[in-house]
Parts: structure tokens; sequence; C-alpha cells
């Protein structure tokens, strides 16, 4: 089985007072993802429809609170990008020979239950197990004795300052006959485009340690409200 590690982050933050929440998550766009499997290793995309190309040559993807947000948010900016752009043409590196024989869905519903029936969900099984819900950060810590390196807020605004920088204030500096200010701008928002790059992908790489402890010592920890370590026994493979 080719599994694969995936974590994307979006350009707005996820507005937790509307009622219908998965209508809130399919409006979010797509900013940055990033993947890590035994063939490929580490692969960062800006676009979904690449990375869903990617994800779909594999044959699981394991993800922490994939079927709800990331899979949804995936499904949906695939075929945005697909009608944005015209198709791009998969580097031979970032897909598996398998791909070229699964059918790619006509819509974004079916697409996200494919994805969804390719996805282990750790938040889902670990919440089924404690009985209440667990961000990452607090598995990381328990487990990994590690730290998230940013938060979804962060990664909306790193995302908007390489945005800005990069595009809006490089132009606009150049244009004014400051080609330094210009280059310094460029050079702060790549500044943020990579920690948001790296945010992205150290959460992948999160998922894929705590799940790889998790096979092979079958338990995993984490820290609870009160600051304890405690444990809980999994039976993953």
């Amino acid at each position: 089985m080719t599994d694969i590690f995936y974590d994307l982050e979006t350009r707005e933050l996820l507005d937790l007072t509307l009622e219908d929440q998965f209508a809130a998550i399919r409006a979010l766009h797509f900013s940055v993802g990033a993947t890590w499997c035994e063939c490929h290793k580490e692969q960062i995309f800006y676009r979904a429809d690449s990375m869903g190309d990617h994800v779909l040559a594999h044959d699981r993807m394991i993800g922490f609170s994939s079927k709800q947000f990331d899979n949804a948010v995936l499904a949906y900016n695939y075929f945005l990008a697909r009608a944005e752009l015209p198709p791009i043409k998969t580097d031979k590196r970032h897909a598996a020979k398998k791909s070229e024989t699964r059918e790619l869905p006509a819509a974004p519903e079916e697409l996200k239950r494919v994805l969804d029936g390719m996805t282990f969900d750790l938040q889902i099984d670990l919440e089924n197990r404690v009985g209440y819900r667990l961000a990452l950060n607090a598995w990381a810590q328990g487990t990994l004795r590690k730290e998230k390196q940013g938060t979804p807020a962060l990664g909306v605004i790193w995302y908007r300052l390489a945005a800005q920088l990069k595009q809006r204030y490089a132009y606009a500096l150049r244009e004014a006959n400051d080609p330094e200010g210009a280059d310094r701008a460029q050079e702060l928002g790549a500044y943020y485009q990579e920690r948001l790059e790296r945010y992205c992908a150290t959460d992948a790489q999160i998922v894929r340690q705590l799940f790889e402890y998790g096979a092979q010592n079958r338990r995993v920890f984490y820290i609870d409200f009160e600051g304890e370590r405690r444990s809980v026994k999994v039976d993953w493979r």
C-alpha cells in the first residue's frame, strides 16, 4: 500500500460562527499544500489541481482533520484551478504509474467522496478512542515532544504578506523608481512564503511521525486540558 501524508493551508480563516460549516469550508481558497510519501519524499504545491493529481496517484491518504477540512478544500479548489487555467502536465516524478488508470470524478462532490474513501483521518480515529477532540499540537507535544510551527491564522497572514509584498508593493516601488526597495519587498515576501511552506510541510511531517510512532508502539500520547501527559492505545497499520 502506498501511503501519502498531507496538509494544506487556505487564504482565509474558517468562519466558525456560520451555521453551515461545510459550505464555509467549500468557500475557502487553497494557498499551499504539502505532501510526503516514500516514493517522492516531500513535495510543495501551489495549485490544488496539481496536488490533487499527486495524492490520487496513491492508495491511501493520511491526514489530521482531513475528511472535514482538507479534502473539502482540495476537492472544490481542484475544479476552480482547472477552470481558471489550462490543465497542467504532471511531472513524471510527481505521479505514480497507476494514476493513469484512476478515473477523475466530474464534480467536486464526487471528488470529495473519492478522497474521503482513500483517507485515514487520525483526528477522527483518536477522537473515537479518547472521547473528545484534541488539536494536532496536543498529540505532537505528547508523542513527539514537538511543537507546531504556526497556526491557521498565521498561515493566512503569511500568505497575504507574501502576496502583497512580492506583487503589489514590489511593483509599486519599481514603478516609483525604487529598485532597491522593490528587491527588498521581494525578499521579504519570499521570507513569508517560505515560513508558510515550512509550517504546512512540518504539519504533514508531524502527521507522518505520529502515525509511524503509533504503528510501531501501539500507543500514542497527548497533553490533556490540565497539562497532563496521557496515553491511548492504537492499532494503526
